[in-house]
């Protein structure tokens, strides 16, 4: 794939990762649950179209086939955060953002103000685990597209319940927070820092796990 085709497709992943961001966003606050499995929406579509997401990259990074490298690694975190900016900001000048759902935001935010690095580093491992467990059905099911759909949306919303420290969302919540009126803080960027981090270590061990597994070792 050219570097144009892959900046495309990074700033798309994060296009999508932040529609999901939106609905979790709109239901967090009334149903946890099915602001989780609403959130898969943008993993799904990320899945549908291959798009260069960093969490997948992850996970598909240790297989050759796939043809990933570091430097994709560094171009779809970068990209994504891109993406994740210019929808933040097309859905800031839309009727989306009223007090209920920018209270729901805030404390989505406050959240990871108020962990510590070492928390959100291992929050950020899990989630990264299990995004990569999501993006992987496709190989263990290659034949049955629903068993695959079907697991990668339970992967996903267990995710968001249980470890939700993912680098692309956070990259849209703390944009559309700072576009909706907040004032930007150089504190996020180590927050952003140890959560890019801990889903690296997660994604790609598990894509390492993985590859063991079907090697027979």
């Amino acid at each position: 794939m050219k570097i144009h085709n892959k900046i495309i497709s990074a700033i798309m992943a994060g296009v999508y990762i932040g529609i999901g961001a939106t609905a979790y966003i709109a239901l967090c606050g009334e149903n946890i649950v099915a602001a989780a499995v609403f959130f898969a929406v943008g993993i799904m579509l990320v899945s549908s179209y291959h798009n260069m997401l960093a969490t997948r990259v992850f996970a598909l990074f240790p297989y050759k086939s796939e043809n990933y490298s570091v430097a994709d690694i560094f171009t779809a975190l970068l990209f994504n955060g891109v993406g994740c900016i210019i929808y933040a900001w097309l859905l800031s000048i839309t009727r989306f953002g009223n007090s209920a759902r920018l209270d729901n935001l805030e404390n989505i935010v406050n959240s990871r103000f108020t962990d510590s690095y070492a928390g959100i580093f291992v929050m950020a491992v899990f989630c990264g685990f299990l995004v990569a467990c999501g993006c992987l059905t496709g190989k263990s099911f290659p034949e049955n597209k629903g068993v695959s759909m079907a697991l990668t949306v339970f992967f996903i919303a267990t995710f968001v319940l249980i470890a939700p420290e993912h680098i692309v969302a956070d990259y849209f919540f703390f944009a559309y927070w700072s576009i909706s009126g907040s004032t930007f803080t150089p504190q996020i960027l180590p927050i952003l820092l140890f959560s890019a981090l801990g889903n690296a270590v997660g994604g790609i061990g598990a894509g390492y796990l993985d590859l063991i597994r079907r090697k027979g070792g």
